[in-house]
């Protein structure tokens, strides 16, 4: 009789489950951004340099053995030092699942970034209201600055998941009434292995707020799991331990250099005030971007002279016609810092307090690290720090419906700038689309720093014409495509078995009589830049595919020096960039043949 109530009481409890309104809601709003992040995911994939360069990474180990996976992972953008191997060992597991390497390592992006909308929302709870965390987790799903970068490979766009996980497990690792804080902590060491081999700022960032909001809770945690924290850290970046004991730690000794490089703000010299109030725009806009979709916004470019205390500012025309957006974003980042600072102080509830000091630290932490970087930030380095807008809005939202008092104000506020996303990622969508067939002006684009939209489908319409070619005379294809895309040209030509190489431009070039030259440019780039290809090979055919346009060459007679290309010449695009140390692969480690 007893087994029977208990059942009862579980149905009870399912069937209220299901009455409830808030869970509705979430899986309204986990649909809605799952729909936004995996919509025609595979045609409209972005797939250039980085993309191509892990796909060929990942083959070798996908057709070949996995022992041939390497012990270093991408290099850390604009330097020799090379992060963790991790992203690409994800980055495989994922492309087994599809037996696709170009497929599979872009859904390892799009499964966490899903996953990240279960996150934001539980990471918002540790404060704000089922309805307000609701709110802003609608506005998460639906900003068009992450679905961007949920869209195609890279190993920066995994950090939204991850390091929301990490802020999570922190927060429950400090908290008091917390009964297995050893286990979050090791849970936090563990996330943490995976960040600090995605991005390098993303471990200096993480780690720095991670020490402070330790320092100032000193939960007390027995000192097994500090240890166990240790070696789980030391185990997954064990891969990077190896590498630099067999190159006699070529590998860590471009970290100082690499910390050097990016504290010197793009090369040029400004003040500290200069600095400071560049840090300031840049935080202002991308956060106004990341919650509101918005691109246009502008704040006049400051310069200063401490020694004379002269302060100019710079605003043309665009900024005077996006300003007032500009000053809404000003308004927006500045009222959030004082709420945020505010609400520190006078919480009492310890929970929430640590919420709100947890964010206070990474506000100060990312904003002192951005610092050194001011004049050369990147969109992707608010990814680490993803969590600060929607904490920004959660406050803002509250305090105003709090003093306005309208019913359901909280709604109307996370409808309009879910709104304001949507109309933006719809444009986006519809340039996607239009990218094979239209040569489309994209505007500004502050979230990916794209010139033009290029798309998979796309790419393979133009592979497609010079396979067609191909097949008829099976001549060896010669090709030149401008930088962000040229290796991944090589790649798709590889996969059908094209034999290729780049067009030979020196004085002692083989120019030879049976190939298929090709030219691959932006639409709307300036042809004359290429007036050298032009001057030694005539057009035979001009194919525009959209914002891609192909020109089919043909040798001039009088430069033709060889009658067919000798393929055992021609250059592989190698996965591993030039780098001052050795990328070993576990096949090495273990002298497997």
């Amino acid at each position: 009789m007893k087994k029977k109530k208990k059942s009862k009481f579980k149905i009870a409890q399912k069937i209220d489950f299901l009455k409830n309104k808030y869970f509705w809601i979430f899986v309204g709003i986990l649909v809605l951004g799952s729909f936004l992040r995996s919509y025609n995911f595979i045609p409209w994939m972005h797939f250039e340099l980085d993309q191509s360069r892990d796909a060929a990474l990942v083959d070798e180990s996908l057709h070949g053995n996995p022992t041939n996976l390497p012990l270093l992972g991408p290099r850390a953008g604009g330097s020799l030092l090379r992060l963790g191997p991790a992203f690409y060992y994800i980055e495989y597991l994922f492309s087994m699942l599809v037996n696709n390497s170009v497929e599979g390592s872009a859904l390892a992006s799009v499964f966490f970034s899903i996953l990240s909308l279960l996150a934001i929302y539980f990471f918002q709870r540790r404060y704000f209201s089922k309805n307000l965390s609701l709110a802003t987790t609608l506005i998460f799903a639906t900003s068009i600055f992450l679905i961007t970068y949920a869209r195609f490979s890279w190993n920066p766009n995994l950090l939204p998941f991850f390091v929301l996980m990490f802020f999570l497990a922190l927060l429950r690792a400090v908290d008091e009434d917390e009964k297995k804080r050893g286990y979050w902590l090791m849970f936090c060491a563990f996330l943490f292995g995976f960040i600090s081999q995605f991005h390098f700022l993303a471990m200096v960032i993480i780690f720095i707020t991670a020490v402070m909001m330790l320092l100032y809770k000193r939960p007390q945690i027995k000192s097994g799991f500090w240890v166990a924290c240790v070696v789980i850290v030391l185990f997954l970046n064990l891969p990077l331990v190896i590498n630099d004991i067999k190159s006699g730690g070529d590998n860590i000794k471009q970290l100082t250099s690499t910390v050097n490089k990016k504290s010197e703000g793009g090369g040029e010299k400004y003040d500290i005030l200069e600095k400071t109030i560049k840090d300031y725009v840049e935080n202002t806009l991308s956060y106004w971007t990341i919650i509101t979709g918005s691109q246009s916004a502008e704040l006049p470019r400051v310069t200063t002279q401490l020694r004379t205390l002269e302060i100019d500012f710079i605003c043309n025309e665009t900024c005077r016609r996006n300003l007032p957006e500009g000053i809404m974003a000003m308004i927006f980042f500045t009222l959030g810092i004082i709420i945020l600072v505010m609400e520190s102080i006078i919480e009492k509830e310890p929970r929430k307090k640590d919420f709100l000091i947890f964010n206070l630290i990474l506000l100060v932490v990312s904003f002192g690290v951005f610092y050194f970087l001011a004049y050369d930030l990147s969109p992707r380095f608010f990814l680490i720090v993803i969590p600060l807008p929607f904490v920004f809005g959660g406050l803002i939202f509250y305090e105003l419906a709090r003093f306005i008092k309208i019913r359901n104000l909280v709604w109307a506020f996370a409808v309009i700038f879910a709104g304001f996303n949507l109309y933006f990622t719809v444009n986006y969508f519809n340039q996607l689309a239009k990218a094979k067939t239209e040569a489309i002006d994209i505007g500004n684009d502050k979230i990916f720093r794209q010139k033009t939209r290029i798309t998979l489908e796309q790419q393979n319409l133009i592979i497609d014409y010079i396979e067609k070619i191909y097949r008829q005379n099976k001549y060896p294809v010669l090709y030149y495509g401008q930088s962000e895309f040229h290796r991944a040209f090589g790649y798709l030509l590889d996969g059908r078995a094209i034999p290729r190489d780049g067009i030979g431009m020196s004085d002692t070039a083989k120019i030879c009589k049976k190939a298929n030259y090709f030219l691959i440019i932006r639409t709307q780039s300036n042809k004359n830049t290429f007036a050298k290809y032009f001057e030694k090979f005539v057009l035979v055919e001009e194919n525009k595919f959209g914002t891609l346009t192909v020109y089919r060459l043909s040798p001039k007679n009088t430069i033709i020096n060889c009658e067919i290309p000798d393929q055992s010449k021609f250059r592989e695009d190698v996965s591993d960039e030039d780098s001052v140390s050795k990328r070993y692969t576990w096949k090495e480690v273990f002298n497997i043949k």
